[in-house]
């Protein structure tokens, strides 16, 4: 099969860039010519060459028309699908919230593809979509690249906050204080903390404790880390064998109005309680038996055949017009938030300096705590 992956850009090592290389290098490795078309292309972009599959940033340099688009983010999954205009598609959507995830509405797109039941719930309910047309293929972990499997220890003493949009400042500091209270050592990876870690399959095997969500959380079950659930302002809890399916039905992610648990000493006190080292051997001999990146590339074949003998059907009248009205007032509210910045921060400038004068040691308090808040954003 002739497959062409699009991705919004192949530049840093977050989440759907990692699942485009393993999906990606995973398809190739099993006969089917892959191009990724990525407008933006950086150090990502290098992991894909060594397994044969092509990378572009221009449609017009994709070498042949493709059986099947794999779409990732609307606006260069509806350009493919503009640029090669019989060819069907899977959209494949890693959230619900961000803007470039939302899933485009358009007839040949045969399945909206989700990566946990939660999900799949929201996503019918909020875009409207045919619920016949939604599937849902779980986050996975690649086994190879996480191949080696700690033993879980008695005693905690090391813990890692594996998180790349971080904390609010006042959470981190929660965090902090209740691992120190406990005797544990909190380590922080990720980019809100100016420490990416391209090979965090490296790093997790010098941890006890792991504190993640979604495809990190995942990947620490796997290498047997004990795993606690968190998300700004929300707390989980500790990943169990009882829970796990729970967990995995939220891609192992707290969320929003499912509870008032705050992140502080008494929630790390009360979920550690529940920590035994067979349980933790457990959670990571289901997910090294279940979450594996194979059994998520037979799923997404699989959902490829169907949308390949299913055919395209007849376009609708002006396939992309509904796209592109939904699009130019999304957009044009883009744009009149950005024209808005200027006087804003005009105004703050001003506020400011005339905060100065009447309070000046004050402000300085004020500005170096939103600055240090800023810090972990």
């Amino acid at each position: 099969m002739r497959l062409l992956m699009t991705q919004r850009e192949l530049v840093d090592f977050h989440g759907s860039e990692m699942v485009t290389v393993e999906v990606a290098r995973e398809m190739a490795e099993r006969g089917h010519e892959i191009t990724v078309f990525s407008p933006r292309l950086g150090g990502v972009a290098k992991l894909l060459w060594p397994s044969g599959v092509r990378v572009v940033s221009r449609l017009d340099d994709v070498p042949w028309t493709p059986d099947l688009i794999h779409a990732h983010h609307h606006l260069p999954a509806m350009a493919a699908m503009a640029r090669f205009e019989s060819t069907p598609a899977v959209y494949y959507c890693h959230g619900a919230i961000p803007w470039v995830e939302q899933p485009p509405m358009h007839h040949r797109i045969h399945c909206y593809v989700m990566m946990c039941e939660w999900m799949v719930r929201r996503a019918v309910a909020e875009f409207d979509l045919d619920p016949g047309r939604v599937s849902c293929v779980p986050n996975f972990v690649n086994t190879t690249r996480f191949s080696e499997v700690r033993a879980p220890p008695r005693e905690m003493r090391r813990a890692l906050l594996f998180q790349s949009s971080g904390l609010p400042a006042i959470e981190l500091s929660q965090l902090e204080s209740g691992c120190a209270a406990l005797g544990l050592q909190l380590d922080k990876i990720g980019a809100a903390y100016g420490n990416s870690q391209p090979r965090p399959e490296m790093l997790l095997q010098q941890y006890d404790l792991v504190f993640a969500s979604g495809k990190s959380a995942l990947e620490a079950m796997a290498t047997g880390c004990a795993v606690m659930t968190l998300a700004p302002t929300q707390a989980g809890g500790l990943v169990t064998v009882e829970n796990f399916d729970r967990g995995s039905f939220l891609n192992f992610g707290p969320r929003y109005f499912s509870g008032a648990t705050p992140i502080n000493e008494a929630w790390l006190r009360r979920e550690l309680a529940l920590y035994s080292p067979e349980d933790a051997a457990q959670v990571t001999a289901k997910v090294r038996r279940e979450r594996t990146l194979q059994i998520a590339v037979d799923g997404l074949e699989g959902l490829y055949r169907k949308a390949l003998e299913s055919g395209v059907p007849e376009p609708a009248a002006g396939p992309f017009a509904a796209y592109l009205e939904r699009l130019a007032s999304e957009v044009d509210a883009m744009w009149l938030e950005r024209e808005s910045l200027p006087a804003l921060r005009g105004r703050i400038a001003y506020l400011e300096s005339k905060l100065a004068r009447r309070w000046p040691s004050r402000l300085k308090k004020i500005i170096k705590s939103i600055s240090r808040r800023r810090g972990h954003e």
